[in-house]
């Protein structure tokens, strides 16, 4: 007697199971329902569970998770799929079935009576961890006739866990540098990555595609200063949650602010107590010159920011004493110079003492307005 053939095809295992028409069972129908996708029991609510699928939130993964769905002898058929929750309540339609052939080309190429092999999966991704189920069901008509049958998989959804922890500081200093990466290891795909960079205005400072997040272009941006400042990391444009070692959960996201390093000086003339009594040697070159650079102590190291400047103004008490102020640059110090009048000097008695004032002020590019007052005196 002629034999029908249908097969439940598994990648792994290459499983051929045969079914005769001489038999007294519906054979093909069997093997649909009970070896191929292990539908619901007749009782509504004893419902077989076809297989389980350990995923991570909006990680894409296909149901049955191992092997396409094979059907053989197929005329007609419909498949939809949806997606349940933990108590088996719709949310929604699972849109995406990769299908070969398509129900469409299953018609137009079934003819004389005999049918054609079908293939399918039903791709999803969700977005909360959870506990969930794909429903699907499979309408068809084949050589034997009409035939219908669902199946339901187990999805077991956790958070995603990135390998290394991301640990930004709440505060930076303008020119450091930073880099992170907020890849995760079930996350597979590296083009699925992307970041916005913000401040708390929303305005874009920058974006990128990609795990791999380097600030120093938002930290060399003197306009940032000052800022709150936020990154935001996306898969699949999605932002997430994820684990590290199984600690708290923490979301795709951190905050931190872009702050000015702090102003320094350099000179003989800087008091370590307010009642310290300064005296310098008129002929003491180096205290003739009052050293100024911005400084900020890092995890790392330390960064150093020349002080760009503008407004300068010197005056010294008194007034004749002090001649040729000015400033200049070398490397990321802003020197500050002058000389003393020598005729002025000339004047004085040997080992006299001159009480002196010196003020230096000069406004910087963070918009810091800087006034340096210094007393002493002047030994001959």
């Amino acid at each position: 007697m002629k034999q029908i053939y249908r097969s439940l095809y598994n990648q792994n295992n290459n499983i051929l199971v045969k079914n005769s028409m001489s038999a007294s069972f519906d054979w093909m129908k069997f093997v649909l329902i009970t070896l191929f996708i292990s539908t619901s029991m007749m009782a509504q609510d004893n419902i077989t569970i076809s297989d389980t699928i350990d995923v991570v939130t909006l990680q894409k993964f296909s149901a049955p998770k191992d092997r396409n769905i094979v059907l053989t002898n197929i005329k007609q058929i419909s498949i939809q799929a949806e997606l349940l929750d933990s108590e088996f309540k719709v949310i929604r339609d699972v849109e995406e079935i990769a299908q070969t052939l398509s129900s469409d080309e299953v018609i137009s190429k079934a003819k004389d009576g005999r049918g054609v092999m079908v293939q399918f999966v039903a791709n999803e991704a969700i977005e909360e961890p959870g506990v969930y189920y794909i429903k699907i069901d499979i309408n068809y008509t084949d050589e034997q006739g009409k035939g219908s049958a669902s199946a339901y998989y187990l999805v077991n959804v956790s958070y995603p866990r990135v390998s290394s922890k991301i640990n930004l500081r709440e505060n930076y200093f303008y020119s450091e540098k930073e880099t992170i990466s907020f890849a995760t290891n079930e996350f597979a795909d590296p083009n699925g990555y992307s970041f916005e960079i913000i401040d708390a205005t929303g305005k874009m400072l920058s974006n990128g595609g990609g795990s791999i997040v380097s600030f120093n272009n938002v930290f060399n941006d003197i306009k940032n200063v000052g800022k709150e400042i936020t990154i935001k990391g996306y898969y699949k444009e999605k932002q997430f949650f994820y684990e590290y070692k199984g600690d708290e959960v923490h979301k795709s996201e951190w905050t931190f602010r872009l702050t000015k390093p702090n102003l320094e000086e350099f000179n003989d003339w800087k008091k370590a107590n307010p009642d310290d009594r300064i005296a310098i040697s008129a002929w003491n070159k180096n205290a003739m010159r009052l050293l100024y650079t911005y400084t900020g102590n890092t995890p790392s190291g330390f960064v150093v920011v020349y002080p760009e400047i503008k407004d300068f103004r010197f005056t010294g008490e008194p007034n004749e004493l002090f001649k040729n102020a000015r400033y200049s640059r070398a490397g990321n110090f802003l020197y500050v110079s002058f000389s003393l009048n020598e005729e002025y000097l000339a004047e004085m008695e040997d080992c006299a003492e001159q009480p002196v004032k010196i003020s230096v002020e000069f406004i910087t590019q963070f918009d810091e307005k800087v006034e340096k007052i210094y007393d002493g005196i002047i030994l001959k």
